[in-house]
Protein backbone atom coordinates (compact mmCIF):
# COMPACT_ATOMS: atom_id res chain seq x y z
CA UNK A 1 0.00 0.00 0.00
CA UNK A 2 2.96 2.50 0.84
CA UNK A 3 4.07 1.79 -2.66
CA UNK A 4 0.88 2.73 -4.37
CA UNK A 5 0.33 5.85 -2.38
CA UNK A 6 4.20 7.10 -3.29
CA UNK A 7 3.45 6.18 -6.99
CA UNK A 8 0.46 8.58 -6.95
CA UNK A 9 2.37 11.34 -5.13
CA UNK A 10 4.78 11.01 -8.01
CA UNK A 11 2.54 11.11 -10.57
CA UNK A 12 0.15 14.13 -8.87
CA UNK A 13 3.61 15.91 -8.73
CA UNK A 14 4.39 15.41 -12.34
CA UNK A 15 1.35 16.66 -13.65
CA UNK A 16 2.14 19.90 -11.55
CA UNK A 17 5.03 20.15 -12.30
CA UNK A 18 4.93 19.87 -16.35
CA UNK A 19 6.91 22.31 -18.04
CA UNK A 20 5.36 25.45 -18.15
CA UNK A 21 5.91 25.56 -22.36
CA UNK A 22 3.64 22.85 -22.65
CA UNK A 23 0.99 22.95 -25.37
CA UNK A 24 -2.45 23.97 -24.71
CA UNK A 25 -5.27 22.75 -26.72
CA UNK A 26 -7.46 25.45 -28.77
CA UNK A 27 -10.66 26.38 -27.56
CA UNK A 28 -13.13 29.19 -29.35
CA UNK A 29 -12.60 32.81 -28.19
CA UNK A 30 -15.42 34.72 -26.70
CA UNK A 31 -14.06 37.48 -28.91
CA UNK A 32 -13.16 35.76 -32.05
CA UNK A 33 -10.70 36.86 -34.73
CA UNK A 34 -11.68 38.16 -38.49
CA UNK A 35 -9.88 39.40 -41.54
CA UNK A 36 -11.06 42.14 -43.72
CA UNK A 37 -9.18 42.70 -47.00
CA UNK A 38 -9.74 45.57 -49.53
CA UNK A 39 -7.89 46.13 -53.01
CA UNK A 40 -7.57 49.60 -54.90
CA UNK A 41 -5.86 49.40 -57.94
CA UNK A 42 -2.79 46.53 -57.20
CA UNK A 43 -2.55 47.50 -53.52
CA UNK A 44 -4.18 45.96 -50.85
CA UNK A 45 -5.69 46.71 -47.17
CA UNK A 46 -5.95 44.38 -44.63
CA UNK A 47 -7.43 44.59 -41.43
CA UNK A 48 -6.99 41.53 -38.82
CA UNK A 49 -8.92 42.26 -35.51
CA UNK A 50 -10.62 40.25 -32.77
CA UNK A 51 -14.35 41.12 -32.81
CA UNK A 52 -15.96 41.59 -29.13
CA UNK A 53 -19.87 41.85 -28.51
CA UNK A 54 -21.83 44.88 -26.67
CA UNK A 55 -23.77 42.52 -24.78
CA UNK A 56 -26.01 45.00 -23.04
CA UNK A 57 -23.27 47.37 -21.95
CA UNK A 58 -22.00 51.48 -23.23
CA UNK A 59 -19.56 50.85 -25.18
CA UNK A 60 -17.91 54.22 -25.61
CA UNK A 61 -17.63 56.37 -22.90
CA UNK A 62 -18.25 52.70 -20.81
CA UNK A 63 -15.95 49.64 -21.41
CA UNK A 64 -14.41 51.75 -23.83
CA UNK A 65 -13.24 54.95 -21.72
CA UNK A 66 -12.68 58.67 -22.81
CA UNK A 67 -9.17 59.49 -22.93
CA UNK A 68 -7.50 56.31 -22.96
CA UNK A 69 -6.23 54.30 -25.80
CA UNK A 70 -7.94 51.34 -26.88
CA UNK A 71 -6.70 48.66 -28.94
CA UNK A 72 -10.09 48.64 -31.83
CA UNK A 73 -11.16 44.86 -30.71
CA UNK A 74 -10.11 42.69 -28.17
CA UNK A 75 -7.17 39.93 -27.11
CA UNK A 76 -3.91 40.92 -29.51
CA UNK A 77 -3.56 44.46 -30.67
CA UNK A 78 -5.51 45.20 -34.10
CA UNK A 79 -3.45 44.93 -37.46
CA UNK A 80 -3.55 47.12 -40.21
CA UNK A 81 -1.74 46.27 -43.84
CA UNK A 82 -0.41 48.37 -46.52
CA UNK A 83 1.15 46.62 -49.58
CA UNK A 84 2.45 49.94 -50.79
CA UNK A 85 2.76 53.38 -49.55
CA UNK A 86 -0.26 55.08 -48.25
CA UNK A 87 -1.61 58.04 -47.21
CA UNK A 88 -4.42 57.86 -44.26
CA UNK A 89 -6.19 61.00 -43.67
CA UNK A 90 -4.07 62.88 -45.89
CA UNK A 91 -0.52 61.76 -43.79
CA UNK A 92 1.96 59.33 -45.61
CA UNK A 93 2.48 55.86 -44.00
CA UNK A 94 5.30 53.52 -45.80
CA UNK A 95 4.10 50.07 -46.64
CA UNK A 96 3.81 47.65 -43.85
CA UNK A 97 2.06 46.29 -40.95
CA UNK A 98 1.07 48.31 -38.22
CA UNK A 99 -0.29 47.97 -34.89
CA UNK A 100 -3.90 49.88 -35.39
CA UNK A 101 -5.15 51.97 -31.77
CA UNK A 102 -7.64 54.34 -31.51
CA UNK A 103 -8.52 57.02 -28.38
CA UNK A 104 -11.74 57.92 -28.40
CA UNK A 105 -13.29 61.12 -26.99
CA UNK A 106 -16.42 62.79 -27.15
CA UNK A 107 -17.33 63.82 -30.47
CA UNK A 108 -13.59 63.42 -32.17
CA UNK A 109 -11.03 59.71 -32.33
CA UNK A 110 -7.62 59.76 -32.71
CA UNK A 111 -6.21 56.85 -35.39
CA UNK A 112 -3.34 55.66 -34.19
CA UNK A 113 -0.47 53.85 -36.00
CA UNK A 114 2.26 51.83 -33.97
CA UNK A 115 5.43 50.39 -36.10
CA UNK A 116 5.00 47.56 -33.40
CA UNK A 117 2.07 45.25 -34.65
CA UNK A 118 2.72 41.56 -32.70
CA UNK A 119 1.92 43.42 -28.95
CA UNK A 120 -0.90 42.54 -26.22
CA UNK A 121 -3.85 44.82 -27.06
CA UNK A 122 -3.97 46.56 -23.86
CA UNK A 123 -0.21 47.48 -23.96
CA UNK A 124 -0.62 51.14 -25.48
CA UNK A 125 1.90 52.12 -27.69
CA UNK A 126 4.13 54.82 -26.50
CA UNK A 127 4.70 58.32 -28.31
CA UNK A 128 8.13 57.36 -30.18
CA UNK A 129 6.75 54.14 -31.58
CA UNK A 130 3.36 55.96 -33.20
CA UNK A 131 4.06 56.17 -37.44
CA UNK A 132 0.48 58.51 -37.59
CA UNK A 133 -1.88 60.25 -35.02
CA UNK A 134 -4.95 61.58 -36.81
CA UNK A 135 -8.02 63.00 -35.74
CA UNK A 136 -11.54 61.29 -37.55
CA UNK A 137 -15.17 62.35 -36.68
CA UNK A 138 -17.05 59.17 -35.16
CA UNK A 139 -21.23 59.10 -37.02
CA UNK A 140 -24.19 57.52 -35.84
CA UNK A 141 -25.27 54.05 -37.20
CA UNK A 142 -28.11 51.99 -36.37
CA UNK A 143 -26.80 49.36 -33.52
CA UNK A 144 -24.27 46.88 -34.25
CA UNK A 145 -24.03 44.39 -31.74
CA UNK A 146 -20.60 42.88 -32.78
CA UNK A 147 -17.37 45.08 -33.72
CA UNK A 148 -17.14 44.80 -37.26
CA UNK A 149 -13.94 46.51 -39.43
CA UNK A 150 -15.90 47.66 -43.00
CA UNK A 151 -14.51 49.48 -46.52
CA UNK A 152 -17.75 51.99 -46.71
CA UNK A 153 -16.68 53.66 -49.04
CA UNK A 154 -14.64 53.16 -52.38
CA UNK A 155 -13.21 55.53 -55.10
CA UNK A 156 -10.68 55.27 -58.20
CA UNK A 157 -7.65 56.26 -55.80
CA UNK A 158 -9.01 55.84 -52.20
CA UNK A 159 -11.14 53.85 -49.99
CA UNK A 160 -13.04 54.90 -46.36
CA UNK A 161 -12.31 51.83 -43.44
CA UNK A 162 -14.35 52.27 -40.85
CA UNK A 163 -14.39 50.61 -37.75
CA UNK A 164 -18.35 50.07 -36.50
CA UNK A 165 -19.95 48.96 -32.97
CA UNK A 166 -23.06 49.62 -30.92
CA UNK A 167 -24.26 52.62 -32.50
CA UNK A 168 -20.79 54.22 -33.94
CA UNK A 169 -19.04 54.15 -37.01
CA UNK A 170 -15.07 55.27 -37.17
CA UNK A 171 -14.06 56.30 -40.72
CA UNK A 172 -10.91 56.88 -42.10
CA UNK A 173 -9.78 57.69 -45.45
CA UNK A 174 -6.76 55.78 -46.97
CA UNK A 175 -5.26 56.45 -50.49
CA UNK A 176 -2.96 54.90 -53.21
CA UNK A 177 -0.66 56.62 -55.65
CA UNK A 178 -2.49 54.26 -57.90
CA UNK A 179 -0.64 55.41 -61.17
CA UNK A 180 2.64 54.91 -60.18
CA UNK A 181 1.83 51.50 -58.79
CA UNK A 182 0.79 50.06 -61.86
CA UNK A 183 3.48 52.00 -63.79
CA UNK A 184 6.06 50.40 -61.38
CA UNK A 185 4.49 47.55 -61.41
CA UNK A 186 4.38 47.17 -65.14
CA UNK A 187 8.50 47.99 -65.04
CA UNK A 188 9.23 44.92 -63.10
CA UNK A 189 6.46 42.45 -64.72
CA UNK A 190 8.42 43.37 -68.37
CA UNK A 191 11.53 42.30 -66.99
CA UNK A 192 9.85 38.93 -66.77
CA UNK A 193 7.41 36.76 -69.59
CA UNK A 194 5.30 39.57 -69.53
CA UNK A 195 8.17 41.58 -71.86
CA UNK A 196 9.22 39.13 -73.86
CA UNK A 197 6.29 39.86 -76.98
CA UNK A 198 4.93 42.58 -78.07
CA UNK A 199 1.49 42.32 -76.02
CA UNK A 200 2.98 43.57 -72.37
CA UNK A 201 4.58 46.33 -73.94
CA UNK A 202 1.92 47.35 -75.90
CA UNK A 203 -0.82 47.31 -72.78
CA UNK A 204 1.89 49.07 -70.29
CA UNK A 205 2.18 52.07 -73.04
CA UNK A 206 -1.44 52.28 -73.74
CA UNK A 207 -2.03 52.62 -69.61
CA UNK A 208 -0.01 55.50 -69.78
CA UNK A 209 -1.95 56.68 -72.95
CA UNK A 210 -4.98 56.30 -71.44
CA UNK A 211 -4.01 58.41 -67.91
CA UNK A 212 -1.64 61.33 -69.61
CA UNK A 213 1.30 59.78 -67.25
CA UNK A 214 4.77 58.53 -68.17
CA UNK A 215 4.91 59.77 -71.97
CA UNK A 216 8.27 59.23 -72.68
CA UNK A 217 8.65 55.68 -71.14
CA UNK A 218 5.98 54.93 -72.89
CA UNK A 219 7.17 55.55 -76.04
CA UNK A 220 10.08 53.31 -75.52
CA UNK A 221 7.67 50.33 -74.78
CA UNK A 222 5.13 50.81 -77.91
CA UNK A 223 8.54 51.23 -79.72
CA UNK A 224 9.79 47.97 -78.57
CA UNK A 225 6.04 46.10 -79.14
CA UNK A 226 6.35 47.25 -82.42
CA UNK A 227 9.48 46.25 -83.34
CA UNK A 228 8.73 42.48 -81.64
CA UNK A 229 5.14 42.32 -84.35
CA UNK A 230 3.88 44.99 -85.89
CA UNK A 231 0.19 45.79 -86.40
CA UNK A 232 -2.94 47.77 -85.88
CA UNK A 233 -3.07 47.56 -81.98
CA UNK A 234 0.42 48.82 -81.13
CA UNK A 235 0.38 51.36 -84.20
CA UNK A 236 -2.56 52.95 -82.74
CA UNK A 237 -1.05 53.25 -79.55
CA UNK A 238 1.89 54.72 -80.69
CA UNK A 239 -0.38 57.04 -82.93
CA UNK A 240 -2.12 58.10 -79.24
CA UNK A 241 1.53 59.05 -78.09
CA UNK A 242 2.48 60.97 -80.80
CA UNK A 243 -0.50 63.14 -80.34
CA UNK A 244 -0.29 63.67 -76.62
CA UNK A 245 3.33 64.84 -77.41
CA UNK A 246 2.14 67.52 -80.14
CA UNK A 247 3.62 65.54 -83.13
CA UNK A 248 0.13 65.55 -85.24
CA UNK A 249 1.89 64.91 -88.33
CA UNK A 250 3.76 62.00 -87.11
CA UNK A 251 0.65 60.95 -85.41
CA UNK A 252 -1.66 60.40 -88.64
CA UNK A 253 1.21 59.19 -90.79
CA UNK A 254 1.30 55.85 -88.25
CA UNK A 255 -2.57 56.16 -88.48
CA UNK A 256 -2.45 55.70 -92.47
CA UNK A 257 -0.07 52.76 -91.81
CA UNK A 258 -2.18 50.92 -89.27
CA UNK A 259 -5.56 51.43 -91.40
CA UNK A 260 -4.93 48.79 -93.62
CA UNK A 261 -3.23 46.00 -91.02
CA UNK A 262 -6.75 46.50 -89.19
CA UNK A 263 -9.82 44.30 -88.80
CA UNK A 264 -13.15 44.88 -89.04
CA UNK A 265 -13.75 44.87 -85.25
CA UNK A 266 -10.12 47.17 -84.61
CA UNK A 267 -11.56 49.66 -88.13
CA UNK A 268 -14.99 49.68 -86.20
CA UNK A 269 -13.49 50.44 -83.00
CA UNK A 270 -11.32 52.98 -84.06
CA UNK A 271 -14.05 54.82 -85.43
CA UNK A 272 -16.13 55.19 -82.33
CA UNK A 273 -13.12 56.87 -81.05
CA UNK A 274 -13.08 59.61 -83.63
CA UNK A 275 -16.62 59.82 -82.84
CA UNK A 276 -15.70 60.13 -79.26
CA UNK A 277 -13.09 63.40 -80.27
CA UNK A 278 -15.47 64.98 -81.83
CA UNK A 279 -13.96 63.93 -85.59
CA UNK A 280 -17.37 62.82 -87.42
CA UNK A 281 -15.97 63.36 -91.20
CA UNK A 282 -12.75 61.19 -89.92
CA UNK A 283 -14.87 58.65 -88.60
CA UNK A 284 -17.24 58.19 -91.40
CA UNK A 285 -14.12 57.62 -93.93
CA UNK A 286 -12.90 54.95 -91.40
CA UNK A 287 -16.47 53.36 -91.63
CA UNK A 288 -16.82 53.24 -94.73
CA UNK A 289 -13.49 51.67 -95.33
CA UNK A 290 -14.88 49.03 -92.80
CA UNK A 291 -17.81 48.72 -95.07
CA UNK A 292 -16.46 48.31 -97.85
CA UNK A 293 -13.87 45.59 -97.13
CA UNK A 294 -15.48 43.63 -95.27
CA UNK A 295 -18.86 42.85 -97.21
CA UNK A 296 -18.57 39.21 -96.15
CA UNK A 297 -17.82 39.85 -92.59
CA UNK A 298 -20.42 37.75 -90.39
CA UNK A 299 -20.79 41.20 -88.30
CA UNK A 300 -21.20 43.46 -91.38
CA UNK A 301 -24.24 44.74 -90.43
CA UNK A 302 -23.16 46.13 -87.53
CA UNK A 303 -20.73 47.70 -89.30
CA UNK A 304 -23.26 49.57 -91.76
CA UNK A 305 -25.22 50.34 -88.93
CA UNK A 306 -21.62 52.46 -87.28
CA UNK A 307 -21.18 53.90 -90.88
CA UNK A 308 -25.41 55.10 -90.74
CA UNK A 309 -24.94 56.25 -87.27
CA UNK A 310 -21.92 58.63 -88.12
CA UNK A 311 -23.64 60.34 -91.19
CA UNK A 312 -26.83 60.59 -88.32
CA UNK A 313 -24.30 62.54 -86.14
CA UNK A 314 -22.96 64.56 -88.76
CA UNK A 315 -26.50 65.56 -89.67
CA UNK A 316 -26.83 63.89 -93.15
CA UNK A 317 -29.97 62.01 -92.73
CA UNK A 318 -30.41 60.53 -96.12
CA UNK A 319 -27.43 59.07 -95.99
CA UNK A 320 -28.08 57.62 -92.56
CA UNK A 321 -31.27 56.72 -93.19
CA UNK A 322 -29.84 54.56 -96.22
CA UNK A 323 -27.42 52.98 -94.40
CA UNK A 324 -29.86 51.89 -91.69
CA UNK A 325 -32.11 50.43 -94.45
CA UNK A 326 -28.59 48.36 -95.49
CA UNK A 327 -28.11 47.33 -92.12
CA UNK A 328 -31.77 45.65 -91.95
CA UNK A 329 -31.11 43.73 -94.75
CA UNK A 330 -27.66 42.18 -93.59
CA UNK A 331 -29.30 41.88 -89.67
CA UNK A 332 -30.22 39.05 -87.97
CA UNK A 333 -34.03 38.48 -86.98
CA UNK A 334 -33.42 39.75 -83.38
CA UNK A 335 -32.10 43.27 -84.70
CA UNK A 336 -34.97 44.02 -87.13
CA UNK A 337 -36.74 45.88 -84.06
CA UNK A 338 -34.13 47.72 -83.36
CA UNK A 339 -33.08 48.82 -86.46
CA UNK A 340 -37.10 49.30 -87.34
CA UNK A 341 -37.39 51.60 -84.79
CA UNK A 342 -34.56 54.15 -85.69
CA UNK A 343 -35.06 53.94 -89.21
CA UNK A 344 -39.01 55.24 -88.33
CA UNK A 345 -37.24 57.72 -85.30
CA UNK A 346 -35.07 59.36 -88.75
CA UNK A 347 -38.12 59.48 -90.96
Amino acid sequence: MKNFKTRLLFIALSVLLLPIHSQNVTLPRVSQSATVSQRLGLSDVTISYHSPSVQGRKVFGGIVPYGSVWRAGANENTTITFTHDAKVEGQAVPAGVYGLYMLPSEGSVKVLLSKYSKSWGSIAPAEQDLVLNVTVTPVEIPFQEWLSFDFVDRGANSLTAALQWETTRIPFKIEFDIKNVVVDNMRAELKGPAGFGWRGHMQAANYCLQNNINLDEAMTWIDQSIASSKGFSNLVVKAGLLAKKGQVAESEKVMEEAIPTGNGYQLNNYGYQLLGQGKTKKAIEVFKLNVERNQNHQFIWGFTDSLAEAYLKDGDKKKALKYYKEARTKAPQNQHAYLDGVIAGIK
